[in-house]
């Protein structure tokens, strides 16, 4: 009677560890969804181009241009932009690159943007927007 008591014993602990072990494995944090998980929709990725922006004087002459032609690359965890063609003077933009970078689910970019430090994409069709820092926007098209 006491040798069956001990198996039983036994065979209940053993019962209990494999439970808990069975427990602790789906509840591991290494199965949670991680932050470097986040990354833009493969719609929005690939090589865009957006035209210059003119002010309300005469259209398409330099002087009166407000924003330069940007050239946007976008990865799945980062975009690349850049000023193209002419840039006006006094103005302070130059050709350098600059990163943004996914920073939550929503859609919210951090990083060097073109007006601000948050900006924000949406897909409209086949336009890419850029929404940036202070209420603006700036529309991009697929490059060829």
């Amino acid at each position: 009677m006491k040798k069956q008591k001990i198996i039983w014993a036994l065979s209940l602990i053993a019962t209990m560890l494999l439970a808990f072990i069975a427990i602790n494995s789906t509840t591991n944090s290494t199965n949670t969804v991680q932050a470097s998980s986040i990354s833009f929709p493969k719609n929005m990725r690939g090589y865009w181009k957006s035209k210059p922006t003119y002010t309300d004087g005469k259209k398409h002459i330099n002087k009166w241009m407000a924003i330069p032609a940007m050239d946007m690359r976008v990865t799945a965890k980062k975009s690349t932009w850049h000023y193209v063609g002419y840039l006006p003077k006094e103005m302070g933009y130059n050709h350098k690159k600059y990163v943004l970078k996914m920073s939550n689910s929503n859609g919210i970019l951090k990083g060097h943007g073109p007006f601000g430090q948050t900006n924000s994409f949406e897909r409209r069709g086949k336009k890419l927007i850029l929404f940036y820092q202070g209420g603006g926007m700036i529309t991009f098209n697929r490059a060829k």
